[in-house]
């Protein structure tokens, strides 16, 4: 199961502001809305602080991003995936 740091969840968003508009709230926990054209896509969140996020909320993060496995979201973290790649695997999905 993949570890996800909250600082890393920062840089995932950071990193779909490149494609998308990034509605952030902060209320304890750190909330994000996804929007594509104007649409609503996604949404999803973490706890705020430090340290790392617990597996079964990474795993929530996951399939709210639409990501199949561990690995898509790893190279998504890590760069080998780019933003404007995982707009098309979302198309190819057809959640776009």
């Amino acid at each position: 199961m993949l570890q996800l740091k909250k600082k890393e969840f920062k840089q995932i968003v950071n990193k779909l502001k490149d494609e998308f508009r990034i509605k952030e709230v902060h209320t304890g926990d750190y909330q994000i809305r996804i929007f594509y054209e104007g649409k609503l896509i996604a949404g999803t969140k973490c706890s705020e602080g430090g340290g790392d996020i617990p597996p079964i909320i990474v795993q929530k993060i996951k399939k709210q991003l639409y990501l199949a496995n561990d690995n898509e979201l790893r190279d998504f973290k890590d760069c080998p995936l780019s933003c404007k790649e995982y707009v098309n695997l979302l198309k190819d999905r057809g959640v776009l």
